[in-house]
């Protein structure tokens, strides 16, 4: 069981782009053909067909119940049926819709003393009620095949299980495996061996000697092609220079798994492309294509294994070496490595042969036997490798002592195995120990580079990202996301490979892993719900590109509609908010759709939630609605000078939950929407930028307080920036404890200036005053003792000297008062 799938790995990995292209192609054949067939005639036959064939594979099960290969085919059949079934039940299905739809408009039958309705509406009724009756039994009877197949896909599986319980338990007699029917078999087997390959080439060659040679120029020039390009297109990843004389371990492991993978994909590439050149001109016949097939596959596996030993120990370059090993240590445990691989891929082989030219169970014994032990040997050989440091070389080695016991004991387990009988768990684990370990391996390396390319600054430091910062301007940071991203791709492509393909080797097919997978990414199920992995990709995929496309269309709309058309900043933004939210809102919805969740089922939840918003998240809804009502009433906009929740700034965002405020001291205010609504908003320029300052003065008691009015309306009206209309003017506010109170009062075209004139008028003040001797006191208790004099005429003062003009500044710059 296991051998045959085993020995057929390589060609189904080589195969199976062609065959999922086939299978597609198939797929949208059937479907057409199936849609194709919408009488109902045709529909009921094709059923009942279907049925009929399912029924019958019982008999096919019963009468292979110990040939594993017919089992495996028979199960692939029966899932076909399943699909096909499934295709059935759509149609028919929507035809029952389609039915329903009709029978809805035509209405029900009239009922006792109602008029009688004309008889060509009673007759279409009574037609359609019948062959909706007809399309659900056909239905049932798809149901019943369906579940009939699951049964006996469920049995197969049951009886391979068996099979290979009793493959492995059963005992052999090895005193009679060397008899003299031994090597009868094996003269026969080769004298049978010689004769197809012979007759088939003499026939092939003399009636179709053209297209042999064609055939043989072909693959050799493919393969010369391939080897070419990969070269030109992957050297550089996987060499390996021997003058380097310290390469970082993150080099070491990330060409190491290139080396592996890259060469071995190319070679599998050219041999399935070769084999299908000669089965596409019909040159195999299928005895020789199945030799053929087993050659390729044990060739595959071969490559793969002194790839990847090459890779790890690498003899001939030490400092590229994965494991720290003496180079003559590295030397032999490739060499046995080498060796274990040739043992089991020919024992495959061989056994493949066996299987086609007839199964003698004298030579499967002789083989089994001695592929145990050779393999059990080479594992004793390599725990028994001295990892000896010599002068001048590195004194660490990766070579634990618990690996090497575990070769020995695993060396030994296996030998003991075989020699007491029980050859087919001896040649199971002998396989499974080279084919398996070495996917593991590889996968293991994958894993690993995987990473160390998603380290902090792994992947600026190869030639790939030195690529990603000089070709596509890359900064540091956007380099070391890639290599992350990068790391997650790689991990994932190790396991979808790797996965299945050690499935292979333990003998499931290939059709039963895509069976698997198909279930697993279109239908998981958790209880009663049903999930779709597909669905919930398309799902994501499809939010993305609509939080893009709304993204684009903000920017559009608000960058050249909005701005073209003459609309203010503030309602730009109000409108370029609601738009966002109304795309992002439409995005999920549409996500949510195609991700398959049924929106009234969205419904009833938010309607069973609404009981649990309503207590423990009122606040949030509260700001949120409260959000939306800012939006379309617009009391403040962006850019506004507001007064709110006990602070002074200027709005910067408008968001649905929380309104962004930045302060005169360039601190972000987050303060949320349900405050600004409830509570008592200051606009400064609500309906326009006009604004008053006020600058409040004293002056001593003895002062000319005439004199000062007018010179205080004389500052006013000369700075640049106070209005004339409304003018300013001056109000003689108190008798203070110690002066004379007067507040000058000015109108500015843009309050946002406030801070800057009321300080250029302070400014002005204070030099004037000061020229004409006019003293602002402050509170204090003096006791002075003046002689009498003139005081200046103020007037004099003033003409004496000319105060030239106020300098101005440009910061617009914005104060509480």
């Amino acid at each position: 069981m296991t051998y045959f799938a085993t020995n057929r790995l390589c060609y189904l990995a080589f195969m199976v782009m062609i065959r999922i292209l086939v299978g597609l192609l198939f797929y949208v054949a059937s479907l057409g053909v199936v849609f194709a067939q919408s009488a109902p005639d045709d529909l009921e036959n094709d059923v009942a067909q279907l049925v009929r064939e399912v029924r019958a594979q019982v008999d096919t099960f019963q009468t292979n119940l110990d040939n594993e290969e017919a089992l495996v085919s028979l199960a692939a059949d029966l899932v076909t049926d399943q699909q096909e079934a499934l295709e059935f039940g759509v149609v028919l299905t929507e035809m029952v819709a389609n039915i329903r739809t009709r029978l809805d408009q035509l209405g029900p039958a009239p009922g006792e003393g109602e008029p009688a309705e004309p008889e060509l509406l009673a007759a279409e009724r009574t037609a359609l009620q019948e062959e909706r009756a007809r399309i659900n039994l056909l239905i049932g009877e798809l149901e019943d095949a369906t579940i009939f197949a699951g049964n006996l896909i469920d049995d197969i599986a049951e009886r391979r299980r068996e099979l290979f319980q009793e493959t492995l338990s059963q005992r052999y007699d090895i005193s009679e495996a060397f008899g003299p029917s031994l090597w009868e078999d094996v003269g026969e087997r080769w004298a049978n061996l010689e004769r197809r390959i012979g007759s088939w080439w003499s026939f092939t060659w003399r009636t179709r000697p053209n297209v042999v040679l064609a055939c043989i120029f072909s693959a050799v020039l493919l393969g010369a092609v391939a080897v070419f390009v990969s070269l030109k297109t992957f050297g550089g990843w996987i060499h390996r220079d021997s003058e380097h004389d310290a390469p970082t371990f993150f080099a070491r492991l990330t060409i190491g798994f290139w080396y592996t993978l890259l060469p071995t994909l190319v070679f599998w590439f050219w041999l399935g492309a070769a084999y299908f050149i000669f089965d596409f001109l019909n040159i195999w016949r299928p005895d020789i294509a199945g030799l053929v097939q087993t050659l390729i596959a044990g060739l595959a596996i071969l490559f793969l294994i002194i790839q990847l030993s090459r890779a790890v120990f690498a003899p001939y370059v030490p400092n590229w070496r994965l494991i720290k090993v003496p180079q003559r240590s590295a030397f032999l445990l490739h060499a046995l490595m080498v060796v274990m691989a040739i043992i089991v891929v020919a024992d495959a082989v061989i056994t493949r042969f066996n299987i086609i030219l007839g199964v003698s169970i004298p030579v499967t014994v002789a083989l089994s036997l001695l592929t145990s032990i050779a393999v059990g040997t080479v594992l004793i050989a390599m725990g028994a490798v001295k990892v000896d440091i010599r002068p001048g070389e590195d004194k660490r080695t990766d070579w634990p002592a618990w690996l090497r016991i575990v070769l020995i004991l695993s060396g030994v387990a296996l030998i003991a195995t075989a020699l007491f009988g029980y050859l087919g768990l001896a040649r199971f684990a002998s396989q499974q120990i080279v084919i398996t370990g070495a996917i593991l391996s590889t996968m293991y390396l994958g894993y690993r580079a995987a990473r160390a390319i998603g380290e902090a600054n792994a992947l600026a430091q190869t030639s790939f990202g030195e690529m990603l910062r000089a070709r596509h301007a890359f900064s540091e940071r956007g380099v070391d996301q890639a290599g992350l991203v990068a790391s997650g791709l790689l991990v994932v492509a190790v396991f979808l490979i790797g996965v299945p393909i050690i499935a292979l080797t333990w003998g499931f097919r290939w059709s039963e892993i895509t069976d698997l997978g198909y279930r697993l990414v279109t239908n998981i199920t958790l209880g009663s719900i049903s999930i779709s992995l597909i669905g919930l990709l398309t799902g994501l995929i499809l939010f993305f590109v609509g939080l893009w496309g709304t993204r684009a269309f903000q920017r559009w709309l608000d960058g050249t509609v909005l701005e073209r058309g003459g609309v203010e900043t503030g309602a730009r933004t109000s409108i370029r908010t609601a738009v966002g939210y109304a795309g992002i809102a439409l995005a999920a919805l549409l996500a949510i759709s195609a991700a398959g969740f049924d929106l009234t089922q969205l419904a009833f939840i938010a309607g069973a939630l609404s009981l649990g918003i309503g207590f423990g998240l009122q606040n949030i809804v509260s700001n949120f609605v409260s959000g939306l009502i800012l939006l379309a009433e617009r009391p403040f906009k962006a850019g506004d000078i507001i007064e709110a929740g006990g602070f002074t700034g200027v709005v910067d965002k408008v968001n649905v939950r929380a309104t962004e405020i930045i302060t005169f001291d360039k601190k972000t205010l987050i303060l949320p929407n349900s405050e600004l609504i409830n509570g008592t908003v200051i606009n400064w320029i609500h309906k326009t930028t006009l604004g008053r300052v006020q600058v409040p003065v004293g002056v001593y008691y003895d002062s000319d307080a005439k004199r000062v009015h007018d010179m205080l309306l004389e500052i006013a009206n000369d700075h640049p920036r106070v209005l004339s209309n409304p003018e300013p003017f001056v109000a003689f506010d108190n008798f203070g404890d110690s002066s004379l109170d007067f507040v000058l009062y000015a109108y500015l075209a843009d309050i946002g200036y406030g801070l800057a004139v009321r300080t250029e008028l302070r400014m002005a003040i204070l030099e004037r005053f000061r020229a004409a001797n006019i003293e602002i006191p402050f509170p204090q208790r003096d006791i002075n003792i003046k002689a009498a004099a003139s005081a200046p005429d103020l007037k004099d003062v003033a003409n004496a000297e000319d105060f030239g003009v106020i300098e101005t500044s440009k910061a617009r710059r914005i104060e509480d008062d």
